[in-house]
């Protein structure tokens, strides 16, 4: 009976240790962890009689110094639907998801490749190589950002509030 009461709590406590907590960020502010800044903004706003429907853009900007590269690793699993090009997660507290709008929205760095000399065998039986593009990972280049826009509806007389949650690479696991 004590080794199953451990092993289900040094198993709840590795679970805790991988979940990443989240940051409540504000309107118009910036929240900046490991060299990026993230923010968002209200682009477009509309008052219904229930409900208020706003149009938001979540954003993701490299202020680090340095390239910031995520290695693509097929064997690596994130918190974020298992996509490790997800740098962070824009969570609406107060969104009712009706009318087909978001809850929430991911912010992704863009993919990059590299050249690859593919050998190949010729029928006389000789090895020629093919130069490919290979994906390589995920990049964010220093002063560059990311975006993505998403609708949210929230209750009639609020303005959105968000929580955010930041990607830990260093903590991505292979399984």
């Amino acid at each position: 009976m004590k080794k199953i009461v451990f092993t289900t709590l040094l198993s709840l406590g590795l679970f805790a240790s991988k979940a990443q907590s989240a940051i409540d960020i504000e309107e118009g502010k910036t929240v900046a962890s490991n060299g990026i800044e993230y923010s968002y903004a209200i682009t477009n706003e509309r008052t219904e009689d229930t409900y208020s429907r706003y149009e938001v853009t979540i954003k993701a900007q490299n202020k680090s110094g340095c390239q910031l590269i995520y290695l693509k690793n097929d064997n690596i699993t994130s918190i974020f639907d298992g996509d490790p090009s997800v740098i962070a997660r824009f969570e609406c507290l107060n969104a009712t998801g009706k009318r087909l709008t978001s809850k929430g929205a991911n912010l992704k760095a863009r993919p990059f490749t590299i050249p690859y000399n593919q050998p190949e065998k010729t029928a006389d039986g000789k090895t020629t190589y093919r130069a490919v593009r290979v994906q390589g990972g995920f990049l964010l280049k220093n002063g560059s950002s990311v975006s993505n826009d998403l609708i949210v509806i929230v209750p009639k007389g609020e303005r959105p509030r968000f929580k955010i949650n930041i990607q830990n690479f260093s903590e991505l696991t292979t399984e």
